[in-house]
C-alpha cells in the first residue's frame, strides 16, 4: 500500500517536473511578441539651415493589456558616418490588441549634404542628385503589464528599427533683387490725380514733384487716391544637383506695423524650377492706405520693409510628397530701392 502510494506520488511529481520543464523552456516561444515596423521616412519641411525628416513607425501590441514605449535610440548614418543620434524616453501608450503609429524627427544640415556630395564628385556637389542614408537603432517597450513575460523575468522588450532613405542634394539660395517703385508717366500721373479731384495745376505740381527724384513731404499723398506699383525679382537656386520645382503660395510685403500689401507674380505664373530660377513680382500700393510707406520708399528713409514668401517645394525625381513647406523672409534695404 505504501509502495503503491509512493510510486503514484513519484509519477505525479515526475509529470509536474516535465510540465514545469516544458513551460520554462517553451513559454518564451509560445508567447507572442510585439512588432515594430518602419513605415516610411518623409520630409517634414525645409528652412535655410537643413532638411527636416519624419521617421514614421508602427508598434503592434498583441496583448490584452496596454504597453508603453520606454525608450528609443537610433543613429542616422551616411554610409559608415554617423550624422546624428536620437534618444527619447517619452512614454507613448500602445492600447491593448492594437497597432499605434508614431514618428521621430531629425534634421540633416545642408552643409553636411553638400560635403558628402562633394566627396563623391571631386568637389562638385551639383553633379549629385541624392545620397543614400540609413536609420539603425531600436525601440524598447515596457511589458511589465504582461504576466507571461513577467514569469520569464522580462519587464522590457527591445526591437530593432532599420531603414534606408534618400536625401536630396539640395541647399536653397533665395534672394530679392531689383526692388523698385514703378513710376507712371507725367501724363498718367496728371490724369489720375485730376480724376481724384485735384485741379490740373495742382495735379501737375504733385506729378512733377513725384517724378523729380527730390525728397517728398510726408503729406504729399493726402487726399489722393491712386495706385503705385512696386516690382522686384525673386531668385531661387540650388547649390546641389537635385532637380526641384517651387510653387509660390502666398507672398506679402510687411512694415513694422504689419502687412502693407499682397504680392503676386507679374505674369501670373507661380512655379519656378531648376530650369527657371527667377520670377518677377508685383505689389500695388494705394496712396490712401499706404501713402506714408510709399513716401518712405521714394525717400529711402525709415524702417526697412520685409518680404515674406510661403512656398511648396517638390523634388520630382524622388518619392517624397509634393509641395514640402519652405518659407523665406528677406529684409529690403530702403537704400537699395530704385525707380522705374
Amino acid at each position: 500500500m505504501k509502495k503503491s502510494f509512493f510510486n503514484g506520488l513519484a509519477a505525479v511529481l515526475s509529470a509536474m517536473f516535465v510540465l514545469l520543464t516544458f513551460s520554462c523552456e517553451s513559454l518564451e516561444g509560445l508567447v507572442q511578441t510585439p512588432e515594430v515596423s518602419m513605415d516610411s521616412v518623409s520630409i517634414a519641411g525645409l528652412d535655410l539651415e537643413g532638411i527636416s525628416f519624419n521617421a514614421n513607425y508602427s508598434v503592434k501590441n498583441p496583448y490584452g493589456v496596454s504597453l508603453s514605449i520606454a525608450g528609443l535610440n537610433a543613429d542616422v548614418n551616411y554610409k559608415d558616418t554617423k550624422i546624428t543620434t536620437l534618444n527619447s524616453t517619452d512614454g507613448i501608450k500602445v492600447n491593448a490588441s492594437s497597432t499605434s503609429s508614431n514618428k521621430f524627427s531629425f534634421k540633416v544640415p545642408y552643409e553636411t549634404i553638400l560635403k558628402f556630395a562633394s566627396s563623391l564628385a571631386s568637389g562638385n556637389a551639383s553633379s549629385q542628385k541624392t545620397l543614400p542614408f540609413d536609420i539603425d537603432g531600436n525601440i524598447t517597450l515596457d511589458v511589465s503589464n504582461v504576466p507571461a513575460l513577467n514569469a520569464l523575468g522580462s519587464n522590457t522588450v527591445t526591437l530593432p528599427i532599420v531603414t534606408d532613405f534618400e536625401v536630396p542634394v539640395f541647399k536653397p539660395k533665395l534672394s530679392v533683387s531689383n526692388f523698385s517703385v514703378k513710376m507712371p508717366t507725367l501724363n498718367d500721373l496728371k490724369d489720375q490725380l485730376t480724376k481724384g479731384g485735384l485741379g490740373v495745376t495742382k495735379a501737375l505740381q504733385v506729378a512733377t514733384t513725384l517724378l523729380s527724384g527730390n525728397k517728398l513731404s510726408a503729406n504729399i499723398f493726402d487726399g489722393i487716391d491712386m495706385d503705385i506699383d512696386v516690382v522686384f525679382d525673386v531668385n531661387v537656386a540650388n547649390e546641389g544637383g537635385a532637380d526641384w520645382n517651387l510653387n509660390i503660395k502666398n507672398c506679402a510685403l510687411n512694415t513694422a506695423a504689419g502687412s502693407i500689401a499682397d504680392v503676386g507674380t507679374a505674369d501670373g505664373s507661380s512655379t519656378l524650377s531648376s530650369d527657371k530660377s527667377k520670377v518677377s513680382m508685383k505689389a500695388s500700393l494705394n496712396t490712401i492706405q499706404a501713402g506714408a510707406f510709399i513716401v518712405q520708399l521714394l525717400n529711402k528713409t525709415g524702417t526697412n520693409p520685409t518680404f515674406e514668401l510661403d512656398t511648396g517645394l517638390t523634388f520630382p525625381e524622388t518619392k517624397y510628397a509634393k509641395n514640402i513647406p519652405l518659407k523665406y523672409t528677406a529684409e529690403i534695404p530702403l537704400s537699395s530701392v530704385g525707380r522705374k
